[in-house]
């Protein structure tokens, strides 16, 4: 009776283990179509045109962490964030911009990026640091025939288990080009509900751009989880220099199809202020949409 009733409990917590799902490593990727449109204004005497950009850019990615998540404590896209896991993250991406489809003498531009990152967060009983957080970066970019170098380097905390707030420093060394400095401060949090519950994010900071004037960044967004498995977001961004203006807003759904295969999708539009033509009269009408669709798997 001892014996069988041993083997129904280990049978019990197999399963019960199995489907929470719990995972150490996390491989995916993403396509993005995108197109730039273009129209030109206020040009006289010629007359005003409209050119539209295609842009195709794909993305594989891998992720490793230093002990498994728990996926029992919120949904499955924020076990990571909510169990506090330190993390080692590798992608790489290429992209082509179809610059001949606005004329016979521009040739299109291929793009690559590569990235290494990193965050660690300090846990433990009794450790006097538990619960900060610090974040390692760098990345590669190869736009058309430039070079660009990119470092950032943060440090943080958990100010709640729910809740963190992370400053970041960034350097960024172009080829044939302005170097730039910034700074940025991004709070998250995690509010539960019985069954799901809503991510919020705020960030604000700085970009100083060697020789020209600073740029001010700023974002906001949320995800609202109807289960561990569905949730629809939204987020906003901006961006102002001297002046001019970029917004772009995005809108997503995730969804885990299994406790270790999920979807997502993702509309974006960015619309930039006018831009003066120089030289000669007249303004550039500059707007972009893209579609994302992307997918991971976890074990």
């Amino acid at each position: 009776m001892f014996k069988k009733t041993a083997l129904v409990a280990g049978i019990g917590l197999a399963l019960s283990v199995t489907a929470q799902a719990d995972y150490q490593w996390e491989v995916g990727g993403d396509y993005t179509y995108g197109q730039f449109s273009a129209d030109t204004k206020d040009t006289a005497p010629n007359p005003s045109q409209s050119e539209d950009i295609d842009e195709n850019i794909g993305r594989i990615y891998g992720t490793w962490y230093m002990e498994n998540v728990d996926t029992s404590k919120g949904p499955l896209r924020e076990a990571a964030f909510l169990d506090h896991a330190s993390n080692i993250t590798v992608d790489f991406t290429d992209g082509q911009i179809d610059l001949s489809s606005i004329g016979n003498n521009l040739d299109d531009q291929d793009g690559q990026t590569g990235s290494a990152s990193m965050r660690y967060v300090a846990e433990g009983p009794g450790w006097k640091l538990s619960g900060w957080i610090a974040d390692l970066g760098y990345e590669y970019r190869e736009p058309g025939d430039r070079n660009i170098d990119v470092y950032n380097v943060g440090i943080g905390k958990y100010l709640t288990p729910n809740t963190t707030l992370v400053a970041t420093y960034l350097s960024q060394n172009i080829s044939n080009g302005p170097d730039s400095d910034g700074y940025d401060v991004t709070l998250e949090h995690f509010f539960a509900f019985s069954n799901g519950g809503l991510k919020a994010y705020a960030s604000g900071g700085k970009e100083v751009v060697n020789n020209a004037d600073d740029v001010d960044i700023y974002t906001v967004g949320a995800t609202w989880y109807l289960n561990n498995n569905l949730g629809f977001g939204a987020g906003y961004r901006g961006a102002s220099q001297d002046g001019n203006e970029v917004n772009g807003f995005t809108v997503n759904a995730d969804w885990f199809i299994t406790e270790s295969f999920g979807v997502d999708l993702t509309y974006g539009q960015v619309d930039f202020d006018d831009i003066d033509l120089v030289p000669g009269p007249g303004k550039v009408e500059l707007e972009n949409e893209s579609i994302n669709l992307g997918a991971s798997f976890r074990f």
